[in-house]
């Protein structure tokens, strides 16, 4: 698995197109492991850290701007909607930014999270669309707090783009 690790950040940081890994003789004489690792499955790779990044950040802002809702007694119950894909060419990834953004609610203490919108106090709604800058990808992660009729009440946007040096995304 260590190697596997290796030659993902390895192939991240030259940008190449796929590589054969092989399991080192030591760790098992009998069985040798090989994986190709293609280009697709690497956009796929940094796409799903994107989608966790711009969750991260997109809903630490919806909690920093909306204190006055939760700061009550008995806390706000919140249901929390799978996110949706504007843009039908985006990558799949978005378990990790649903569960980033359930573990950030959560563990913030500030509403309780509930399992069925019926119960729910508000909603909160996800989408991520995409842009491209210079041919660089970008999304840009929108996300509202509803009311129980899921009209918005408040809504907040982060944009990332994925950076030209080292494929990073800020």
């Amino acid at each position: 698995m260590k190697i596997k690790v290796a030659v993902l950040s390895f192939l991240l940081l030259t940008g190449c197109h796929s590589v054969m890994v092989s399991a080192p003789e030591s760790e098992n004489p009998s069985t040798t492991v090989q994986e190709n690792i293609s280009m697709p499955d690497m956009q796929n790779i940094y796409m799903t850290k994107a989608y966790e990044t711009a969750a991260t950040r997109v809903t630490n802002k919806m909690l920093d701007d909306s204190a006055d809702l939760y700061e009550i007694q008995p806390k706000p119950k919140l249901y929390i909607k799978q996110i949706v894909k504007t843009a039908p060419e985006l990558p799949d990834g978005f378990y990790t930014a649903q569960r980033a953004i359930k573990d950030i609610v959560k563990g913030s203490g500030t509403f309780v999270v509930v399992d069925k919108m019926e119960d729910a106090t508000y909603i909160l709604e996800t989408s991520v669309n995409q842009f491209n800058v210079a041919n660089l990808p970008g999304i840009i992660m929108k996300q509202s707090l509803n009311n129980t009729a899921d009209q918005p009440l408040r809504a907040w946007n982060i944009v990332i783009k994925q950076m030209a040096e080292d494929q990073s995304w800020q």
